[in-house]
């Protein structure tokens, strides 16, 4: 088969890589050269703008971090609106809000392509061992025969529903990624004030009631060692929230929480830690209570 890949950041980058090695030709397009230069090393074909990589394509995958950049890639000069061809399919992996997902599949649909929303979870890690969990909105029959594209880079494949429900379940996950990050800082800099050595605090917290994910993954890898390298940037969960707050204003939905979170992460950010992980939440609130949560060697 025959796929575009625009986006080849920390997960579109390893996402297309298991795809050339699954067999198909790729034709990959990015802002920074670095990247595609790589990917033609390793068989890739390199072009030049989003137009130009969808000629010819079976199919056209997009994996951005920012919505303005999605909507450049189709609505831009030399976008991909203007070079559907009918039966093409269209793939967006981003995390964006889903009503921006239901206007790309109608704009698609009205040139005779066919649109799936896709958004990933599983960092870097997953995207090169091809591990994702993969939540899909679009049609049964485009889902069906999308799906061996999804299995080279995810385990964990859910078809949620229509166009727009798979941006909605990712926000959904981002809600709770972004509140329970936060929380462990809180809870790892309150128990470390008190005197806990944040590494017995931590074997503590997980095998009790407070377990979850975010604690397993940004205790030990970021918070003990001190190293805050982006898996995923606080820039990007300041997004996600955003995308989660403008979707429950539309629904009517209240949401308490995550707007509370969000301005953790925009704090964080404003002090220079916006490219940095999520993880680096905490850096505010040990600047307040002037200790740092970390393992001494």
């Amino acid at each position: 088969m025959r796929i575009a890949f625009v986006g080849l950041g920390q997960m579109g980058r390893p996402m297309a890589e298991r795809l050339i090695k699954a067999g198909h030709t790729l034709v990959v397009h990015n802002r920074s050269r670095g990247a595609v230069d790589a990917l033609v090393k390793q068989g890739a074909i390199a072009a030049h703008n989003p137009a130009e990589a969808l000629a010819g394509a079976d199919v056209f995958a997009t994996c951005l971090l920012h919505p303005q950049q999605l909507r450049e890639v189709y609505f831009g000069k030399d976008g991909v609106l203007s070079a559907i061809a009918p039966g093409q399919t269209l793939i967006d992996f981003a995390t964006i809000e889903p009503v921006m997902s239901r206007e790309l599949g109608e704009v698609v649909a009205q040139r005779g392509g066919r649109f799936l929303d896709a958004p990933i979870s599983g960092g870097p890690k997953g995207a090169a061992e091809g591990t994702l969990s993969i939540m899909v909105g679009g049609t049964d029959a485009d889902f069906a025969a999308m799906r061996p594209i999804f299995e080279v880079m995810g385990k964990k494949i859910f078809h949620m529903g229509p166009v727009g429900t798979g941006t909605t379940t990712k926000i959904c996950n981002q809600i709770l990624t972004g509140v329970t990050h936060a929380l462990v800082g809180e809870a790892m800099v309150l128990g470390t004030k008190a005197g806990i050595a944040p590494r017995a605090l931590f074997d503590v917290l997980r095998q009790s009631s407070g377990q979850s994910n975010s604690l397993e993954r940004a205790v030990p890898n970021f918070i003990l060692p001190g190293k805050f390298d982006a898996a995923y940037p606080i820039s990007g969960i300041v997004k996600d929230l955003e995308c989660a707050i403008q979707t429950a204003k539309l629904l009517g939905v209240r949401l308490f929480f995550a707007p509370l979170a969000q301005q953790l992460y925009i704090e964080a950010s404003s002090l220079g830690h916006g490219k940095e992980d999520v993880a680096s939440v905490i850096k505010p609130m040990e600047r307040i209570a002037g200790i740092e949560v970390r393992e001494k060697n």
